[in-house]
């Protein structure tokens, strides 16, 4: 290996290490509450961190390297719509996180069981599982990939090695052991915003504000939409909520992320302008991030220093929805009495866990374009922010079994549509991800006006 190779290796094995020890650390006196739900005493600082550090993952850092080196500021609706999300929870978020503490809830799912029905729950759960096992085997394939990249080895070297090490700490630590890596992994990841100063892009790229409007009036709404539902459909977002120490944390918190988010993103849109004059106008957005680890044009120290900081964004967003899977399938899918004792749900969470980081770990390595292999993700996602929604604020309220099967039936329409439209590659427009979610929206309401109407 040259010194540049060495050099990036050292500080990422250095990075793996101070999270083996925060997983250590997070382990010792360990209680039942901090292992499921962090005590539901996670202040502004770690709500912040995780909030932001969740939102931006390894799809994100290529997104939007991506957009800065060819788009300029023309992604940046995507904040429009994120921003209102935000507000929105830190609106209604103080009433849902007490009620999620009277219930004992953990998962928005729990919720949707009370307020709909267990038809609706366990429809809603299957969704998220298989999105979070999208959003998994995503980070395990950026990570690999930087590993293969700066040192020539084969991607499953660097998938397997990152695996092992948040596999080790959610081990011991569960969800404290994640809202305390992501509040380390946030200030590392904020850290981004001082890479413009020592890789600079030019005066003009920087002031062409004129990029904002680079994509057209079509995309623009529909990266807005993007934005919105990415926000709301996000079930580790309600655990935000569920966890937070109380309503002012709610209110400060989920707001004050938005700008550290958008810190983060103007960091790497600069740092796509800059690498520009480098790597030419024909290039492949999914892969030509990787391209700054292999050419002479960064600083050794500064390719080291973003290699940790992609990997700390991979590694922020794996612990959190490996957990967020792990919680869904034993208190939305298995019957009540696997995880009746809390010792029996720490064990099986550890036990599934183990499990999802290993399948998707191999799937990761079959995994060729990511970020067409995101958006096919989150749009089947954005199918459950209308169910999360009027379930948490109460509007879906009736338990009787017919409304229960007929948000199922909804739900499962809405799924059909997506299934047809990924097969057939409709989501290469960026408007058209939001078609599955609208399928569902106008179902949903013609059930509410129907119940209303024969009540």
């Amino acid at each position: 290996m040259d010194y540049t190779q060495t050099l990036i290796l050292g500080c990422i094995v250095v990075y793996f290490i101070v999270m083996i020890c925060i997983g250590l650390y997070a382990s010792r006196n360990q209680s039942y509450t901090g292992f499921v739900i962090g005590s539901r005493d996670v202040g502004y600082i770690p709500t912040i961190g995780s909030l932001a550090a969740s939102f931006r993952d390894g799809t994100g850092v290529i997104f939007w390297f991506g957009f800065g080196l060819t788009a300029g500021y023309g992604g940046l609706w995507f904040f429009l719509g994120a921003i209102v999300g935000l507000f929105f929870y830190a609106w209604i978020g103080p009433r849902i996180r007490d009620m999620a503490e009277k219930n004992e809830y953990i998962t928005i799912g729990e919720i949707i069981r009370n307020k709909v029905g267990v038809v609706t729950e366990r429809s809603t759960a299957l969704i998220i599982i298989i999105f979070s096992l999208m959003v998994i085997a995503i980070q395990l394939y950026v990570s690999g990939n930087i590993f293969s990249t700066i040192l020539g080895v084969e991607s499953w070297i660097g998938i397997v090695s990152v695996a092992l090490v948040v596999c080790f700490y959610l081990f011991l630590g569960g969800y404290s052991c994640v809202i305390k890596t992501d509040a380390v992994q946030f200030f590392i990841i904020l850290s981004l915003i001082f890479v413009p100063f020592f890789f600079t892009p030019s005066s003009a790229q920087v002031l062409n504000f004129e990029s904002i409007h680079s994509l057209g009036t079509i995309n623009e709404i529909a990266l807005t939409l993007i934005g919105l539902f990415f926000v709301l459909s996000s079930a580790d977002t309600w655990q935000r909520v569920f966890s937070a120490r109380n309503a002012k944390v709610i209110r400060r918190a989920f707001p004050i992320s938005a700008i550290f988010l958008l810190i983060m993103t103007f960091s790497l849109i600069f740092l796509g302008m800059a690498s520009k004059p480098f790597l030419g106008e024909n290039v492949d957005t999914s892969t030509v991030f990787f391209q700054i680890f292999t050419g002479d044009f960064i600083f050794p120290w500064l390719q080291a220093y973003i290699a940790v900081v992609v990997m700390a964004v991979c590694m922020s967003t794996l612990d959190t929805f490996c957990y967020l899977t792990s919680a869904t399938i034993a208190k939305n899918y298995l019957p009540e009495r696997v995880t009746s004792t809390r010792d029996s749900y720490i064990k099986l969470s550890r036990i599934v866990m183990v499990f999802i980081l290993a399948f998707m770990s191999v799937l990761a390595v079959t995994i060729s374009d990511v970020i067409l292999f995101a958006f096919n993700a989150m749009s089947l996602l954005y199918i459950l922010a209308p169910v999360y929604i009027l379930s948490a604020t109460g509007i879906l309220k009736n338990k009787s079994r017919m409304i229960d099967y007929l948000i199922t039936i909804s739900i499962s329409i809405s799924c059909l549509v997506y299934i047809y439209m990924f097969v057939n590659n409709y989501f290469a427009e960026m408007i058209m991800t939001m078609v599955p979610v609208a399928v569902n929206i106008l179902l949903i309401t013609t059930i509410l006006i129907y119940n209303k109407k024969y009540k």
